[in-house]
């Protein structure tokens, strides 16, 4: 049986478009993991084109990985190309224009970087767009795709650690480009209930903790609703203190700033854990009878999670399945990012989900 070629095509040539890895070490579990070079790490990929606003950028990252096809306007990449697939990874602010225009012009599946938007009545036409024509979608909180927290999942699920009580996420982040990955990767191991409420609140401007940065905090305009990228910038993703979360389950998250990525998941017979920013998966039980406690770790196996969310992506153009990172769980995740940056706007205090108030405008990473 002859393999069919998925025709991909990339718009925005920049960090996770496939420059990441020169961050990263060349070897490791989570290797691949830009999209370009996790496309090409599958067979019957191929990427045929690169879009980018900047020329400059463009013209080097198509040197640096060898693509022919280049384009300045992504709409004109779509109609020529004819993709299969196509990574959405610009910024936040410049992610839902592309995102719609892929949806409503042909384009059967679509992998987008997160944040996912600049708004929430953004996120509204995505979802839209997505679930009117019927496209594949998944977007880059790639830890719902790593076999390690994948393993934990499953423990809490078969009543490893008893009913879940409570969850606490470490991670001091920005609120739209990072903070997706925590509160998808909490929300997931819980089993994905609706989020009910939020309340939390922002980093002030001058905080120490922020302090010294390459690009300050943003500030609130009350007259247009919307943060504002700092002079010289064309991004406003304000840092996140503590913030709190009620899911529908009855289960409550807790995500405070300081750590390195990691994540306990409280039970009424023991504990789940995903420490060291994926360096060590377990569950903890306690054995009334003996006073003792067991653990159990877990190693992660297979590919990597940005090759794993791409076959997902195929598999669901395939079967018409939907993904793992579908926009039934994308949005939620979207709600209650919007949700924080509200409760900060009033005092803190506890939002309802979803927010009313869907013009908030964040332009995040």
């Amino acid at each position: 049986m002859t393999q069919r070629t998925w025709r991909v095509a990339i718009i925005g040539s920049g960090r996770m478009g496939g420059l990441i890895e020169d961050e990263l070490p060349p070897r490791g579990f989570g290797m691949p993991y830009g999209h370009l070079s996790a496309y090409r790490a599958i067979p019957g990929c191929e990427v045929v084109a690169v879009a980018n606003r900047g020329e400059d950028r463009l013209k080097r990252f198509a040197a640096r990985f060898g693509i022919e096809r280049t384009y300045l306007d992504y709409r004109e990449m779509v109609e020529r190309e004819r993709p299969d697939i196509v990574s959405v990874t610009t910024p936040s602010f410049a992610r839902a224009e592309p995102i719609i225009h892929c949806a409503t012009h042909g384009v059967p599946a679509i992998y987008a970087e997160k944040g996912l938007c600049g708004s929430l009545a953004e996120a509204d036409a995505i979802a839209t767009a997505v679930r009117e024509n019927g496209v594949a979608f998944n977007w880059g909180a790639l830890r719902r795709h790593h076999d390690g927290y994948r393993q934990v999942r499953e423990a809490i699920a078969r009543g490893d650690i008893g009913e879940p009580r409570h969850a606490t996420m470490w991670f001091f982040t920005d609120l739209i480009k990072h903070h997706p990955h925590t509160i998808d990767i909490v929300a997931m191991l819980l089993g994905d209930p609706a989020p009910s409420w939020v309340e939390g609140r922002l980093v002030a401007p001058d905080d120490a903790r922020v302090a010294g940065r390459a690009r300050p905090e943003p500030t609130y305009d009350p007259g247009t609703h919307r943060f504002v990228p700092p002079e010289g910038h064309e991004i406003a993703d304000p840092h996140v203190d503590t913030f709190r979360v009620g899911y529908a389950s009855g289960v409550e998250a807790t995500f405070l700033p300081f750590g390195r990525f990691e994540l306990d998941v409280v039970g009424t017979e023991g504990r789940a854990m995903a420490w060291e920013n994926g360096g060590h998966f377990g569950v903890r039980r306690l054995i009334p009878k003996r006073g003792t406690v067991s653990e159990t770790t877990f190693t992660p196996q297979g590919e990597s999670p940005t090759v794993c969310t791409i076959r997902d992506l195929i598999n669901a153009v395939e079967t018409g399945t939907p993904t793992q990172g579908n926009l039934d769980v994308t949005m939620p995740s979207v709600e209650v990012q919007f949700g924080v940056a509200h409760s900060h706007l009033e005092g803190g205090r506890r939002i309802s989900l979803p927010v009313v108030d869907r013009s908030l405008r964040i332009p995040g990473g």
